[in-house]
């Protein structure tokens, strides 16, 4: 006697990476090029420096990192504001994308679980909001990040969902995998037109190919 596979009832994002993508690198490129740092060296300061880690699970605010990254390379307040300005200045939202999840959450319970600093609610208020999920789950409020399976559970139970019942799109693929260690359907973000055709082949709803 078969068994059907569980419905898709929730399906669950990353944010940076997949919602969020540095468009344009030559704001940061300029200071890396001013420091004689490599590429992407700046990126690592702020984010995976001891102090970045630390913010992303609630242990420290962005103002510490910000204040790191000055110490750092030697800036004062004018050249730290500017840095500041110029390093969120090539990331945008990928607006087909969201135009996506407004359809989906029409459907679907949908969510966000993203490794993130403390504010990252505050910050990005204006673009993500209950038109869009209805949870948003941030390490830096929650004390613990993705990989980590408790991120996920506690995402999952917000939702009132089963794994099985669940998809989660990141572009990193250890997130993917951890998601999928604990029993949901995981893709990995590549593109926005490979995550239609898994959504389709996962949810079975071929509308979704032509958003």
């Amino acid at each position: 006697m078969s068994t059907s596979s569980p419905t898709i009832t929730a399906i669950l994002f990353d944010m940076g990476g997949v919602l969020v993508r540095t468009t344009d690198l030559e704001p940061r490129r300029q200071w890396e090029r001013r420091f004689g740092m490599r590429d992407w060296a700046l990126q690592d300061l702020f984010f995976n420096s001891p102090v970045g880690q630390a913010a992303q699970i609630g242990r420290a605010t962005t103002a510490d990192v910000w204040g790191h990254v000055a110490a750092t390379l030697g800036l004062d307040a004018n050249e730290l504001r500017q840095l500041q300005a110029d390093f969120w200045r090539g990331d945008t939202f990928d607006e087909s994308l969201l135009a996506l999840i407004e359809l989906l959450h029409r459907h679907y319970k949908t969510g966000l679980i993203s490794n993130a600093l403390p504010d990252a609610r505050e910050m990005f208020s204006g673009k993500l909001n209950s038109d869009l999920f209805d949870i948003l789950v941030f390490s830096g409020e929650e004390g613990v990040k993705k990989p980590d399976l408790e991120i996920f559970r506690r995402a999952l139970a917000r939702l009132g969902v089963r794994p099985e019942e669940s998809i989660f799109v990141d572009d990193m693929v250890e997130n993917v995998a951890a998601a999928q260690a604990l029993g949901m359907h995981g893709v990995h973000f590549t593109s926005g037109d490979d995550l239609r055709r898994a959504l389709v082949q996962l949810t079975g709803s071929t509308g979704l190919t032509r958003l």
